[in-house]
């Protein structure tokens, strides 16, 4: 579980800082977040995220919605079971908790570069049968 732990909050880090910096340095006038969302230029960044997951036996499900900026993840390879979950399910929130600040500059990043007020990345991680595990919302206007 550590090993996955570190591998899954790790590539989570890294495409939410990508995501970021694709959006601060692409951005050309103030589109909302759904409307840059499916710019090409996003979504060529959102199917490089998504393989890159694939490859490492995740599945990411990335999307705008409002001012909600979603990271769906699925461990493909662990369905968790009653006993089981609550173990995986603290794990995953506590490095969501190690990482908020950087999920709170990124939503800030991506804020500055669209005309929403205040963007909320929100990071869900589910289990292979689609029980979900843990969820946590981070707000540029933190």
């Amino acid at each position: 579980m550590n090993t996955a732990k570190k591998r899954i909050l790790s590539l989570t880090l890294t495409i939410c800082l990508a995501l970021s910096m694709m959006l601060t340095l692409s951005a050309c006038g103030k589109k909302n977040l759904e409307e840059y969302f499916n710019t090409d230029t996003m979504q060529k960044l959102v199917t490089s995220s998504v393989e890159q997951y694939e490859s490492q036996g995740m599945e990411l499900k990335m999307y705008a919605e409002g001012d909600e900026l979603h990271y769906d993840l699925t461990l493909t390879t662990i369905e968790t079971t009653d006993d089981d979950r609550s173990v995986y399910a603290e794990a995953l929130e506590a490095g969501l908790a190690e990482t908020a600040q950087t999920f709170v500059d990124a939503a800030k990043d991506v804020q500055k570069s669209v005309s929403n007020e205040t963007v909320l990345v929100v990071v869900t991680y589910f289990d292979a049968a689609g029980v979900e595990l843990a969820s946590q919302s981070f707000s540029s206007a933190d």
